[in-house]
């Protein structure tokens, strides 16, 4: 929020108006100017900071004014059809990652080799990857590695099974994945949101792809989907393995749209697909 605010504030500088107390008419000119390159989710958070900074000082929020509740609305309906694809992490990017990273002795290199196999292979969300257990990995006499989770065994690739096992032979606790400091000491605190979003995002910068091609949390679920319906699995084994609720979002991850808007209007009361 800090942050944030310093960012309006700055904007209010460069165009000599008051951020505190800020009129209408100037949160409507930093939302128009921010809109070019943010997200309406951003957008949001901005006001919900100016709106806080202005209720501790005492002033009126210039925020719950009908002009800037229109905006936003306006905003977030014009950005419904421009919604960008998730960007896919593929079997051939976890190749290339692994023969980077495979014989690193550096912590982060096979702590986070050992989450790009993890979350490709067992299509993981963040949530499922933070909350990963020890107890929930064996390794059967083959020596391949069985991850369970919500009570489903996947069974890991060979050289994503010895990735993990790098990892489990230097990870300090029964939580998984921890945090690693600058200086590459391994923390007993569990992975947040914005550490797994790093982490992925450093997977595009190893592949050096382009600036407009970048990883998010997401895009080894959604390479996994690619990859499971160009093996021809269908859309329904699809969604028991990536434990979706609704066939909406494999439907559109694997490129049918139309399907997964009609699946979407199903649950249109609950905007969570994923």
């Amino acid at each position: 929020m800090s942050k944030d605010w310093r960012r309006f504030n700055e904007f209010c500088q460069r165009c000599c108006h008051p951020s505190l107390p800020a009129s209408i008419a100037t949160v409507k000119a930093f939302l128009t100017n921010e809109r070019i390159n943010r997200k309406y989710s951003t957008l949001k958070r901005y006001t919900v900071t100016i709106s806080l900074v202005h209720y501790l000082f005492d002033f009126k929020d210039p925020v719950k004014s009908r002009e800037v509740g229109l905006m936003l609305e306006a905003i977030r309906v014009a950005g419904i059809d421009n919604v960008s694809e998730t960007q896919a992490l593929t079997i051939e990017h976890l190749t290339l990652l692994q023969s980077q990273l495979a014989s690193s002795q550096a912590p982060k290199d096979i702590r986070d080799l050992a989450i790009y196999c993890v979350m490709f292979e067992c299509a993981l969300k963040r949530r499922d990857l933070r909350q990963l257990m020890k107890t929930q990995i064996t390794v059967n006499e083959a020596e391949d590695v069985v991850i369970i989770i919500d009570d489903i065994g996947y069974k890991l690739s060979n050289d994503s099974s010895k990735a993990i096992q790098r990892w489990l032979n230097i990870a300090p606790c029964s939580i998984v994945f921890t945090a690693i400091d600058r200086h590459g000491n391994i923390s007993n605190s569990a992975l947040n949101d914005s550490s797994i979003f790093r982490v992925l995002r450093r997977a595009g910068e190893l592949l050096n792809l382009p600036f407009d091609l970048k990883f998010s949390s997401q895009s080894c679920r959604v390479g996994a989907v690619k990859k499971l319906a160009r093996d021809g699995m269908h859309t329904k084994e699809i969604q028991e393995f990536g434990r979706w609720a609704s066939p909406a979002m494999p439907l559109q991850y694997s490129g049918k749209r139309v399907l997964s808007d009609k699946e979407k209007a199903k649950f249109k009361d609950d905007n969570n697909y994923d």
